[in-house]
């Protein structure tokens, strides 16, 4: 398997009994990809884990509402949501769907993926990001990860930057 650990990351934030700043940092990473016309090539390209931790108390009020959430985070939705339930279905809506950068969920995270021609990517501020040429390869470890939770993948939504 040719998947490369670009960088490793760890959400040990909490806030009101709940855990995470996954939404705050899945945006934040679509968003810089998109910024930059590329891959994040380290951690220190995100926002800190502590500015994560207070944009996640200001957009967990609108965990009802992502539209709103990707708009506070600069973003905004291609084609709406998509209720999903395989990993095949983000990579191939991802592909299809330009700008290629999507966030997706379960019931209880939010991690990112990118889509370019020879660059693959998987974020999950859990773990990190994950970089592999092929697709297949990308797609194991999207699903070891995953899988790991115990969860099926709910929903996603690509995104572009606001004009």
């Amino acid at each position: 398997m040719a998947v490369t650990c670009v960088f490793s990351l760890q959400n040990n934030y909490h806030q009101k009994g709940q855990q995470g700043i996954c939404t705050a940092a899945s945006l934040d990473w679509c968003r810089k990809t998109l910024k930059l016309g590329r891959g994040v090539k380290s951690a220190s390209e995100l926002i800190s884990a502590h500015a994560l931790n207070a944009q996640m108390a200001v957009l967990r009020k609108f965990d009802a509402d992502a539209t709103k959430q990707s708009d506070l985070s600069g973003l905004k939705p291609v084609g709406g949501d998509r209720a999903i339930n395989t990993i095949n279905q983000i990579i191939s809506i991802t592909k299809s769907t330009p700008p290629h950068v999507a966030i997706f969920w379960t019931s209880t995270h939010t991690m990112g993926y990118r889509y370019a021609h020879h660059e693959k990517e998987f974020f999950d501020i859990e773990i990190g990001l994950f970089r592999a040429k092929l697709t297949a390869d990308i797609k194991k470890k999207m699903s070891d990860i995953i899988g790991g939770y115990g969860q099926a993948v709910e929903g996603m939504r690509v995104v572009a930057l606001t004009d």
